[in-house]
């Protein structure tokens, strides 16, 4: 029987096919969801959206050149402004201090002056007093010098040329008003188209948030179906190493179950051996000796019975068969005994009719096993007491025979058995079949 103490736990064999099938069912899941989520990915042209930004960039860049340009007009208009307004408030100081002179003279302007000194030199060309005169050229004195102060003061003011200035600053403001308005439009224009794309860039915006939040989903149910492909991978890697495992830990229970019976076998072999050194190292031909001592010892008997009692003669003959029936050759030295041989029950003899029949003519019967104790020494069974001590001779020389060549056939015998020994112990070292004729060893099924 196997030394296996306990059977292995039994492991089916991973069903590579059905493997096969619940990849391909996942790898065709994983398939959909990603042409899912390209459709997905490709809902917004990247192209038509850089496009798209790529104009709106434009256009802001347009707007702050406008803005710019806006801010050069309204800084140059805002500085013509503030000109004009200098201009003015200079004016205006012109204007007062003309004003204040005049307020000081009694005429309001230099003709007038002109007029009445002309007024003043007539009265004292048409003859006047010396006193009138030096009051009169007096006067005339006032207003030569309040007209060299009316000239002095309208000189100044036209010198600034306020209102020139002002009409050219009008004229520049009136020009920056003409490049503001098509800038204005312009950049009207632009934000509108702006605003538009804005617009569209917002619901684009909200479309893809949704989209993105789908997209997000299917990749996670991606990750899933992958990471199942995984752990499916892996537990089959796992079930294909155990069934390695467990074919091995059998091949390996199996080869020790093998050796384990080889060692037995060998072991019954070595027994059988020994067993047949042990016989081989008993005298040969000790069997066929006692037998021809036996045979003989059961002729000399019959010589020796004269008497009529023939029936008599035969039981006891009948009976020392018995005791030559029943002997066998033992296997060991210890038990070997001198008497060998051959078993079998005594038949009843019938009762001799002619009991008075001469017993030196009366024909002489044997038992079986005596018969065939002859026929296996090969000399012929002797049917009358005048060929019984012929067959004693035979017998004697036989067993001398036996005798002498006993020992010599004791060594070769020895010799033989020897040389089986050394032959299966070689084809036993070299891996090599031995018949063995006894029977095999309990196999136990794992």
């Amino acid at each position: 029987m196997s030394t296996t103490a306990n059977k292995i736990k039994k492991v089916e064999r991973p069903n590579l096919e059905k493997h096969k099938a619940e990849l391909e069912v996942i790898k065709k899941t994983i398939d959909d969801l990603i042409k899912r989520r390209n459709i997905l990915s490709n809902k917004f042209d990247r192209e038509a959206n850089d496009k798209q930004n790529a104009e709106r960039n434009d256009l802001r860049k347009k707007l702050e050149e406008i803005r710019i340009e806006q801010g050069k007009i309204k800084k140059e208009r805002q500085e013509a402004i503030n000109k004009i307004k200098e201009l003015q408030a200079l004016r205006r100081k012109k204007n007062e201090e003309l004003r204040n002179a005049k307020q000081k003279l009694p005429v309001s302007n230099v003709k007038d002056i002109d007029s009445q000194i002309s007024q003043l030199e007539s009265q004292i060309e048409a003859g006047v007093t010396v006193n009138e005169e030096k009051q009169l050229l007096k006067e005339i004195s006032k207003l030569k010098q309040a007209k060299n102060t009316l000239d002095k003061v309208e000189k100044s003011a036209s010198e600034l040329n306020v209102d020139e200035k002002i009409n050219a600053l009008n004229a520049e403001m009136k020009k920056l008003n003409e490049k503001r308005v098509p800038l204005e439009k312009d950049y009207s224009d632009i934000k509108t188209k702006l605003d538009v794309l804005e617009k569209r860039r917002r619901d684009q915006s909200a479309d893809f948030k949704s989209t993105k939040e789908e997209r997000a989903k299917i990749q996670e149910q991606i990750e899933a179906n992958i990471k199942k492909r995984k752990e499916l991978n892996e537990t089959f890697q796992k079930q294909r190493e155990d069934y390695r495992n467990y074919v091995k830990e059998r091949e390996r229970r199996e080869e020790q179950r093998k050796k384990e019976i080889e060692e037995k076998r060998n072991e019954r072999l070595q027994k059988r051996f020994e067993v047949e050194l042990e016989n081989a190292e008993i005298p040969a031909f000790t069997e066929e000796i006692n037998s021809c001592n036996t045979l003989i010892g059961i002729l000399n008997n019959q010589l020796e019975k004269k008497s009529d009692n023939a029936g008599d003669n035969a039981q006891k003959d009948n009976a020392n068969l018995d005791v030559i029936s029943g002997a066998v050759l033992l296997n060991s030295k210890n038990e070997r005994e001198e008497e060998v041989f051959f078993s079998g029950k005594g038949k009843k003899n019938k009762k001799q009719h002619n009991k008075n029949k001469d017993a030196k003519n009366a024909p002489i019967k044997f038992d079986l096993g005596v018969m065939e104790a002859f026929w296996k020494l090969k000399i012929d069974v002797p049917s009358s007491i005048e060929e019984v001590q012929e067959t004693i001779k035979t017998l004697e020389a036989k067993r001398d025979d036996y005798q002498k060549n006993s020992a010599e056939q004791t060594k070769k015998n020895k010799e033989e058995a020897l040389r089986k020994m050394e032959e299966h112990r070689k084809k036993i070292e070299a891996g090599e079949n031995v018949d063995d004729d006894v029977e095999d060893i309990d196999e136990d099924d794992e």
